[in-house]
């Protein structure tokens, strides 16, 4: 039986999904504009990042500890299993190589889930329970977005709504758990086979 700890880097599961399709790989369920289908194209980066993010102690480079702490919160409840696959982790390192516009996109979004908790609970993010953190996902998640599709990777903070936030942070997510080898099993990669195209999301409990 296969154990659900991943074995293979990312960049090898990247390496070989981009070998079965026969070229440059687009992850699922994020948009062609969000930066970090273009970071997980960069073999030389995600090499470096998945294997910093393995690291037993891991002590985040470009956040800070209160901000990582709210990530992992965060990327759990978006996309459960994501601390298995050191999701948190793998991000901070690729925010390390990001440009300062994604830099600062990024933590625009932590930053307002931070706002959200605070206004609605006066508590920050990682304090909130379970039960509080699902309710307001499902705000976050259904609230009328403020930018459009194609504006939505710039730095303005003009119109960002909530809505916004939630979308960004779950493409930075959603990118870090599915090019890992949990991810990839989840949609069905056998280690040797692959399907050819991706399967839906069956994560119920997730925001997604």
């Amino acid at each position: 039986m296969h154990d659900d700890r991943p074995d293979l880097g990312r960049r090898e599961v990247i390496q070989r999904l981009a070998m079965s399709v026969g070229g440059l790989v687009t992850f699922p369920f994020i948009t062609a504009a969000h930066p970090v289908q273009h970071h997980l194209r960069d073999e030389a980066a995600v090499g470096v990042a998945d294997r910093k993010s393995q690291a037993p102690e891991y002590t985040p480079e470009f956040l800070d500890a209160h901000q990582f702490e709210t990530l992992q919160v965060l990327a759990e409840r978006i996309v459960p299993g994501s601390s298995k696959a050191h999701s948190s982790a793998f991000i901070d390192q690729l925010l390390t190589v990001a440009t300062p516009d994604e830099q600062r996109r990024f933590l625009q979004a932590l930053g307002g889930f931070e706002q959200l908790a605070m206004t609605r609970a006066r508590v920050a993010w990682k304090q909130l329970s379970e039960q509080q953190q699902n309710e307001l996902l499902t705000v976050a998640s259904t609230e009328k977005s403020g930018t459009t599709t194609e504006a939505r990777g710039a730095s303005s903070a003009a119109h960002v709504t909530v809505r916004d936030h939630f979308e960004h942070l779950k493409g930075w997510i959603v990118g870090a758990y599915y090019s890992s080898e949990l991810g990839m099993r989840e949609l069905g990669w056998t280690g040797t086979v692959f399907f050819p195209a991706f399967a839906g999301c069956d994560h119920s409990e997730g925001h997604q």
